[in-house]
């Protein structure tokens, strides 16, 4: 038997191991790629000899699912998601999705420039209130009640037009 297949024997395992993770959706996919990358490397050898030397396994699948959540960062979506959506529903949402954008932006114009720059820079980048702090030397308590302010502004502005694209009435968004 090849060390390949007696790899591939707990491959039900191998999916475990992954799960423990905290991946269920992609484990599969995971371990798949797991034996790509070993194959690749050249690293049968040294998972499989006699046994399969499991801590070296355990190692190379944590590090193939810590390369799947590098790459998770992009926004993916499930094709039965995909399916289940009709271009219409779709269109009207993303059309309802970008008024409601255009209300915020028209209504942060309103706004001191502090808070409209603070509240873009948290809005628009995936920096943290401590991470904005940190960049910006303005203490982390004033970013926090700032932006608390101004997302309870927003709520007053635009929340009940959010609430009809919550409730698919995008004909009631202004």
């Amino acid at each position: 038997m090849d060390k390949l297949t007696l790899l591939t024997k707990h491959h039900k395992d191998w999916v475990k191991v992954v799960n423990s993770f905290g991946e269920y959706f992609f484990a599969d996919d995971i371990v798949q790629e797991t034996y790509l990358k070993i194959l690749r490397l050249n690293h049968i050898d040294k998972i499989v000899t006699t046994t399969i030397n499991r801590s070296m396994m355990w190692l190379v699948l944590r590090s193939v699912h810590i390369d799947h959540l590098r790459l998770q960062k992009h926004d993916k979506v499930s094709l039965d998601l995909i399916y289940s959506l009709s271009s219409e529903d779709s269109i009207e949402s993303q059309q309802a999705i970008n008024r409601i954008d255009e209300l915020i932006e028209e209504e942060t114009k309103k706004w001191h420039h502090y808070d409209k720059m603070l509240f873009d820079l948290y809005r628009k980048t995936e920096l943290s209130m401590r991470e904005i702090a940190e960049a910006t030397k303005i203490h982390y308590t004033s970013i926090f009640h700032t932006l608390k302010r101004c997302k309870k502004r927003l709520q007053e502005a635009v929340g009940d037009d959010y609430k009809d694209y919550l409730n698919k009435d995008f004909e009631l968004i202004k």
